[in-house]
């Protein structure tokens, strides 16, 4: 009780005292290639720390892009389509990039969906067996296959362990979710965490409502900026206390948004058509700083609300206001809570 207490006093008094930056967590899934520059996450006190790319090659460095971050592969299906450029760019030793230091790899991608890596469970057992398990007597800890948060994705996981016969074991459980609820989200990811008992990577989140009638109608409505805002703040302020979350990857990185909200773009949208990757006002918010892209002053001008968490974009961004000290001692308070801690 006097150490939860303690703990939740040190949270509150933090933005008056040093940074408690855990930015080895946060990390950017980027399906950009080298058409935007990463510049704009790349200031000093930037908490990005890795990226990956839904592909098993890293990003060719270049003068735009120099690729500071540590590569994380992934094996993103079970055809032979995907497997051979897995295997050939194991072989070049992922083209010499540097890998984050426990030399992650991810699987397969939304495999319980056809419109994604479409595998069955059994396939997915007998490339995992075959490609993936031996790499862990190389030092390389892998992830889960990375299903989709409705049941479905639960019971394809399912059939999936039970076709590995033992034979697959994850070093961590790698999820995807996409709804507007923060509790939800966090009752997810400890119920995830309840049932494999592995450390959890969110590899994609965003607040997304993808609710639909039977005739193709949205059901409720999409959440608005402050909403984003305040989604992001909260989750993220979780992740970053709670120890069994190790990485987390906000989606996204991208101007097209492939049917998650627009809103939820890390960039200015005014610097789509040249592709300058400056940041939104959530880009600043989710790195923790601004880079140097051409432009990067958040698609808002600065005039959108922030919601922002006393304890940690206050450190990070110089904010002082009180409202966002109070801000970030109730999102505290709330971690603490859903915690189970009293």
């Amino acid at each position: 009780m006097l150490k939860q207490l303690a703990f939740i006093a040190y949270l509150a008094v933090l933005p008056n005292a040093c940074a408690f930056d855990r930015s080895s967590k946060r990390g950017l899934a980027w399906p950009n290639a080298n058409w935007v520059p990463l510049s704009g996450f790349t200031a000093p006190s930037s908490r990005i720390s890795s990226y990956y790319n839904w592909g098993p090659a890293p990003l060719p460095p270049t003068p735009t892009n120099p690729n500071p971050f540590p590569f994380i592969p992934m094996l993103w299906g079970c055809t032979p389509d995907y497997v051979d450029p897995f295997l050939s760019a194991l072989s070049r030793n992922w083209d010499g990039q540097n890998l984050i230091t426990d030399k992650a790899i991810l699987g397969f991608n939304e495999p319980n969906l056809a419109a994604q890596a479409n595998c069955s469970p059994g396939d997915a057992a007998e490339v995992w067996r075959r490609v993936l398990q031996p790499l862990k007597k190389k030092g390389y800890r892998l992830g889960s296959p990375a299903v989709t948060n409705g049941e479905d994705g639960r019971q394809w996981l399912d059939a999936w362990w039970a076709a590995c016969q033992g034979g697959c074991d994850p070093d961590f459980m790698t999820v995807h979710w996409y709804d507007v609820d923060p509790g939800k989200f966090m009752n997810f990811v400890k119920d995830y965490w309840s049932a494999y008992r592995r450390p959890i990577w969110v590899t994609e989140y965003a607040p997304t409502n993808f609710t639909f009638s039977s005739a193709g109608t949205l059901i409720g409505e999409q959440p608005s900026y402050p909403q984003i805002q305040r989604f992001m703040d909260i989750t993220n302020l979780w992740m970053d206390v709670v120890d069994y979350v190790e990485r987390f990857f906000w989606f996204g990185a991208m101007y097209e948004m492939q049917g998650v909200v627009e809103d939820a773009t890390l960039f200015d949208p005014r610097g789509k058509p040249s592709r300058t990757g400056a940041l939104s006002s959530l880009g600043v918010q989710y790195a923790g700083s601004n880079g140097t892209a051409i432009g990067a002053q958040g698609s808002d001008g600065g005039t959108r609300p922030r919601w922002e968490s006393g304890v940690w974009a206050r450190v990070q961004t110089g904010n002082g206001s009180l409202g966002g000290w109070i801000f970030g001692t109730f999102i505290s308070l709330y971690v603490a809570m859903m915690e189970g801690w009293s």
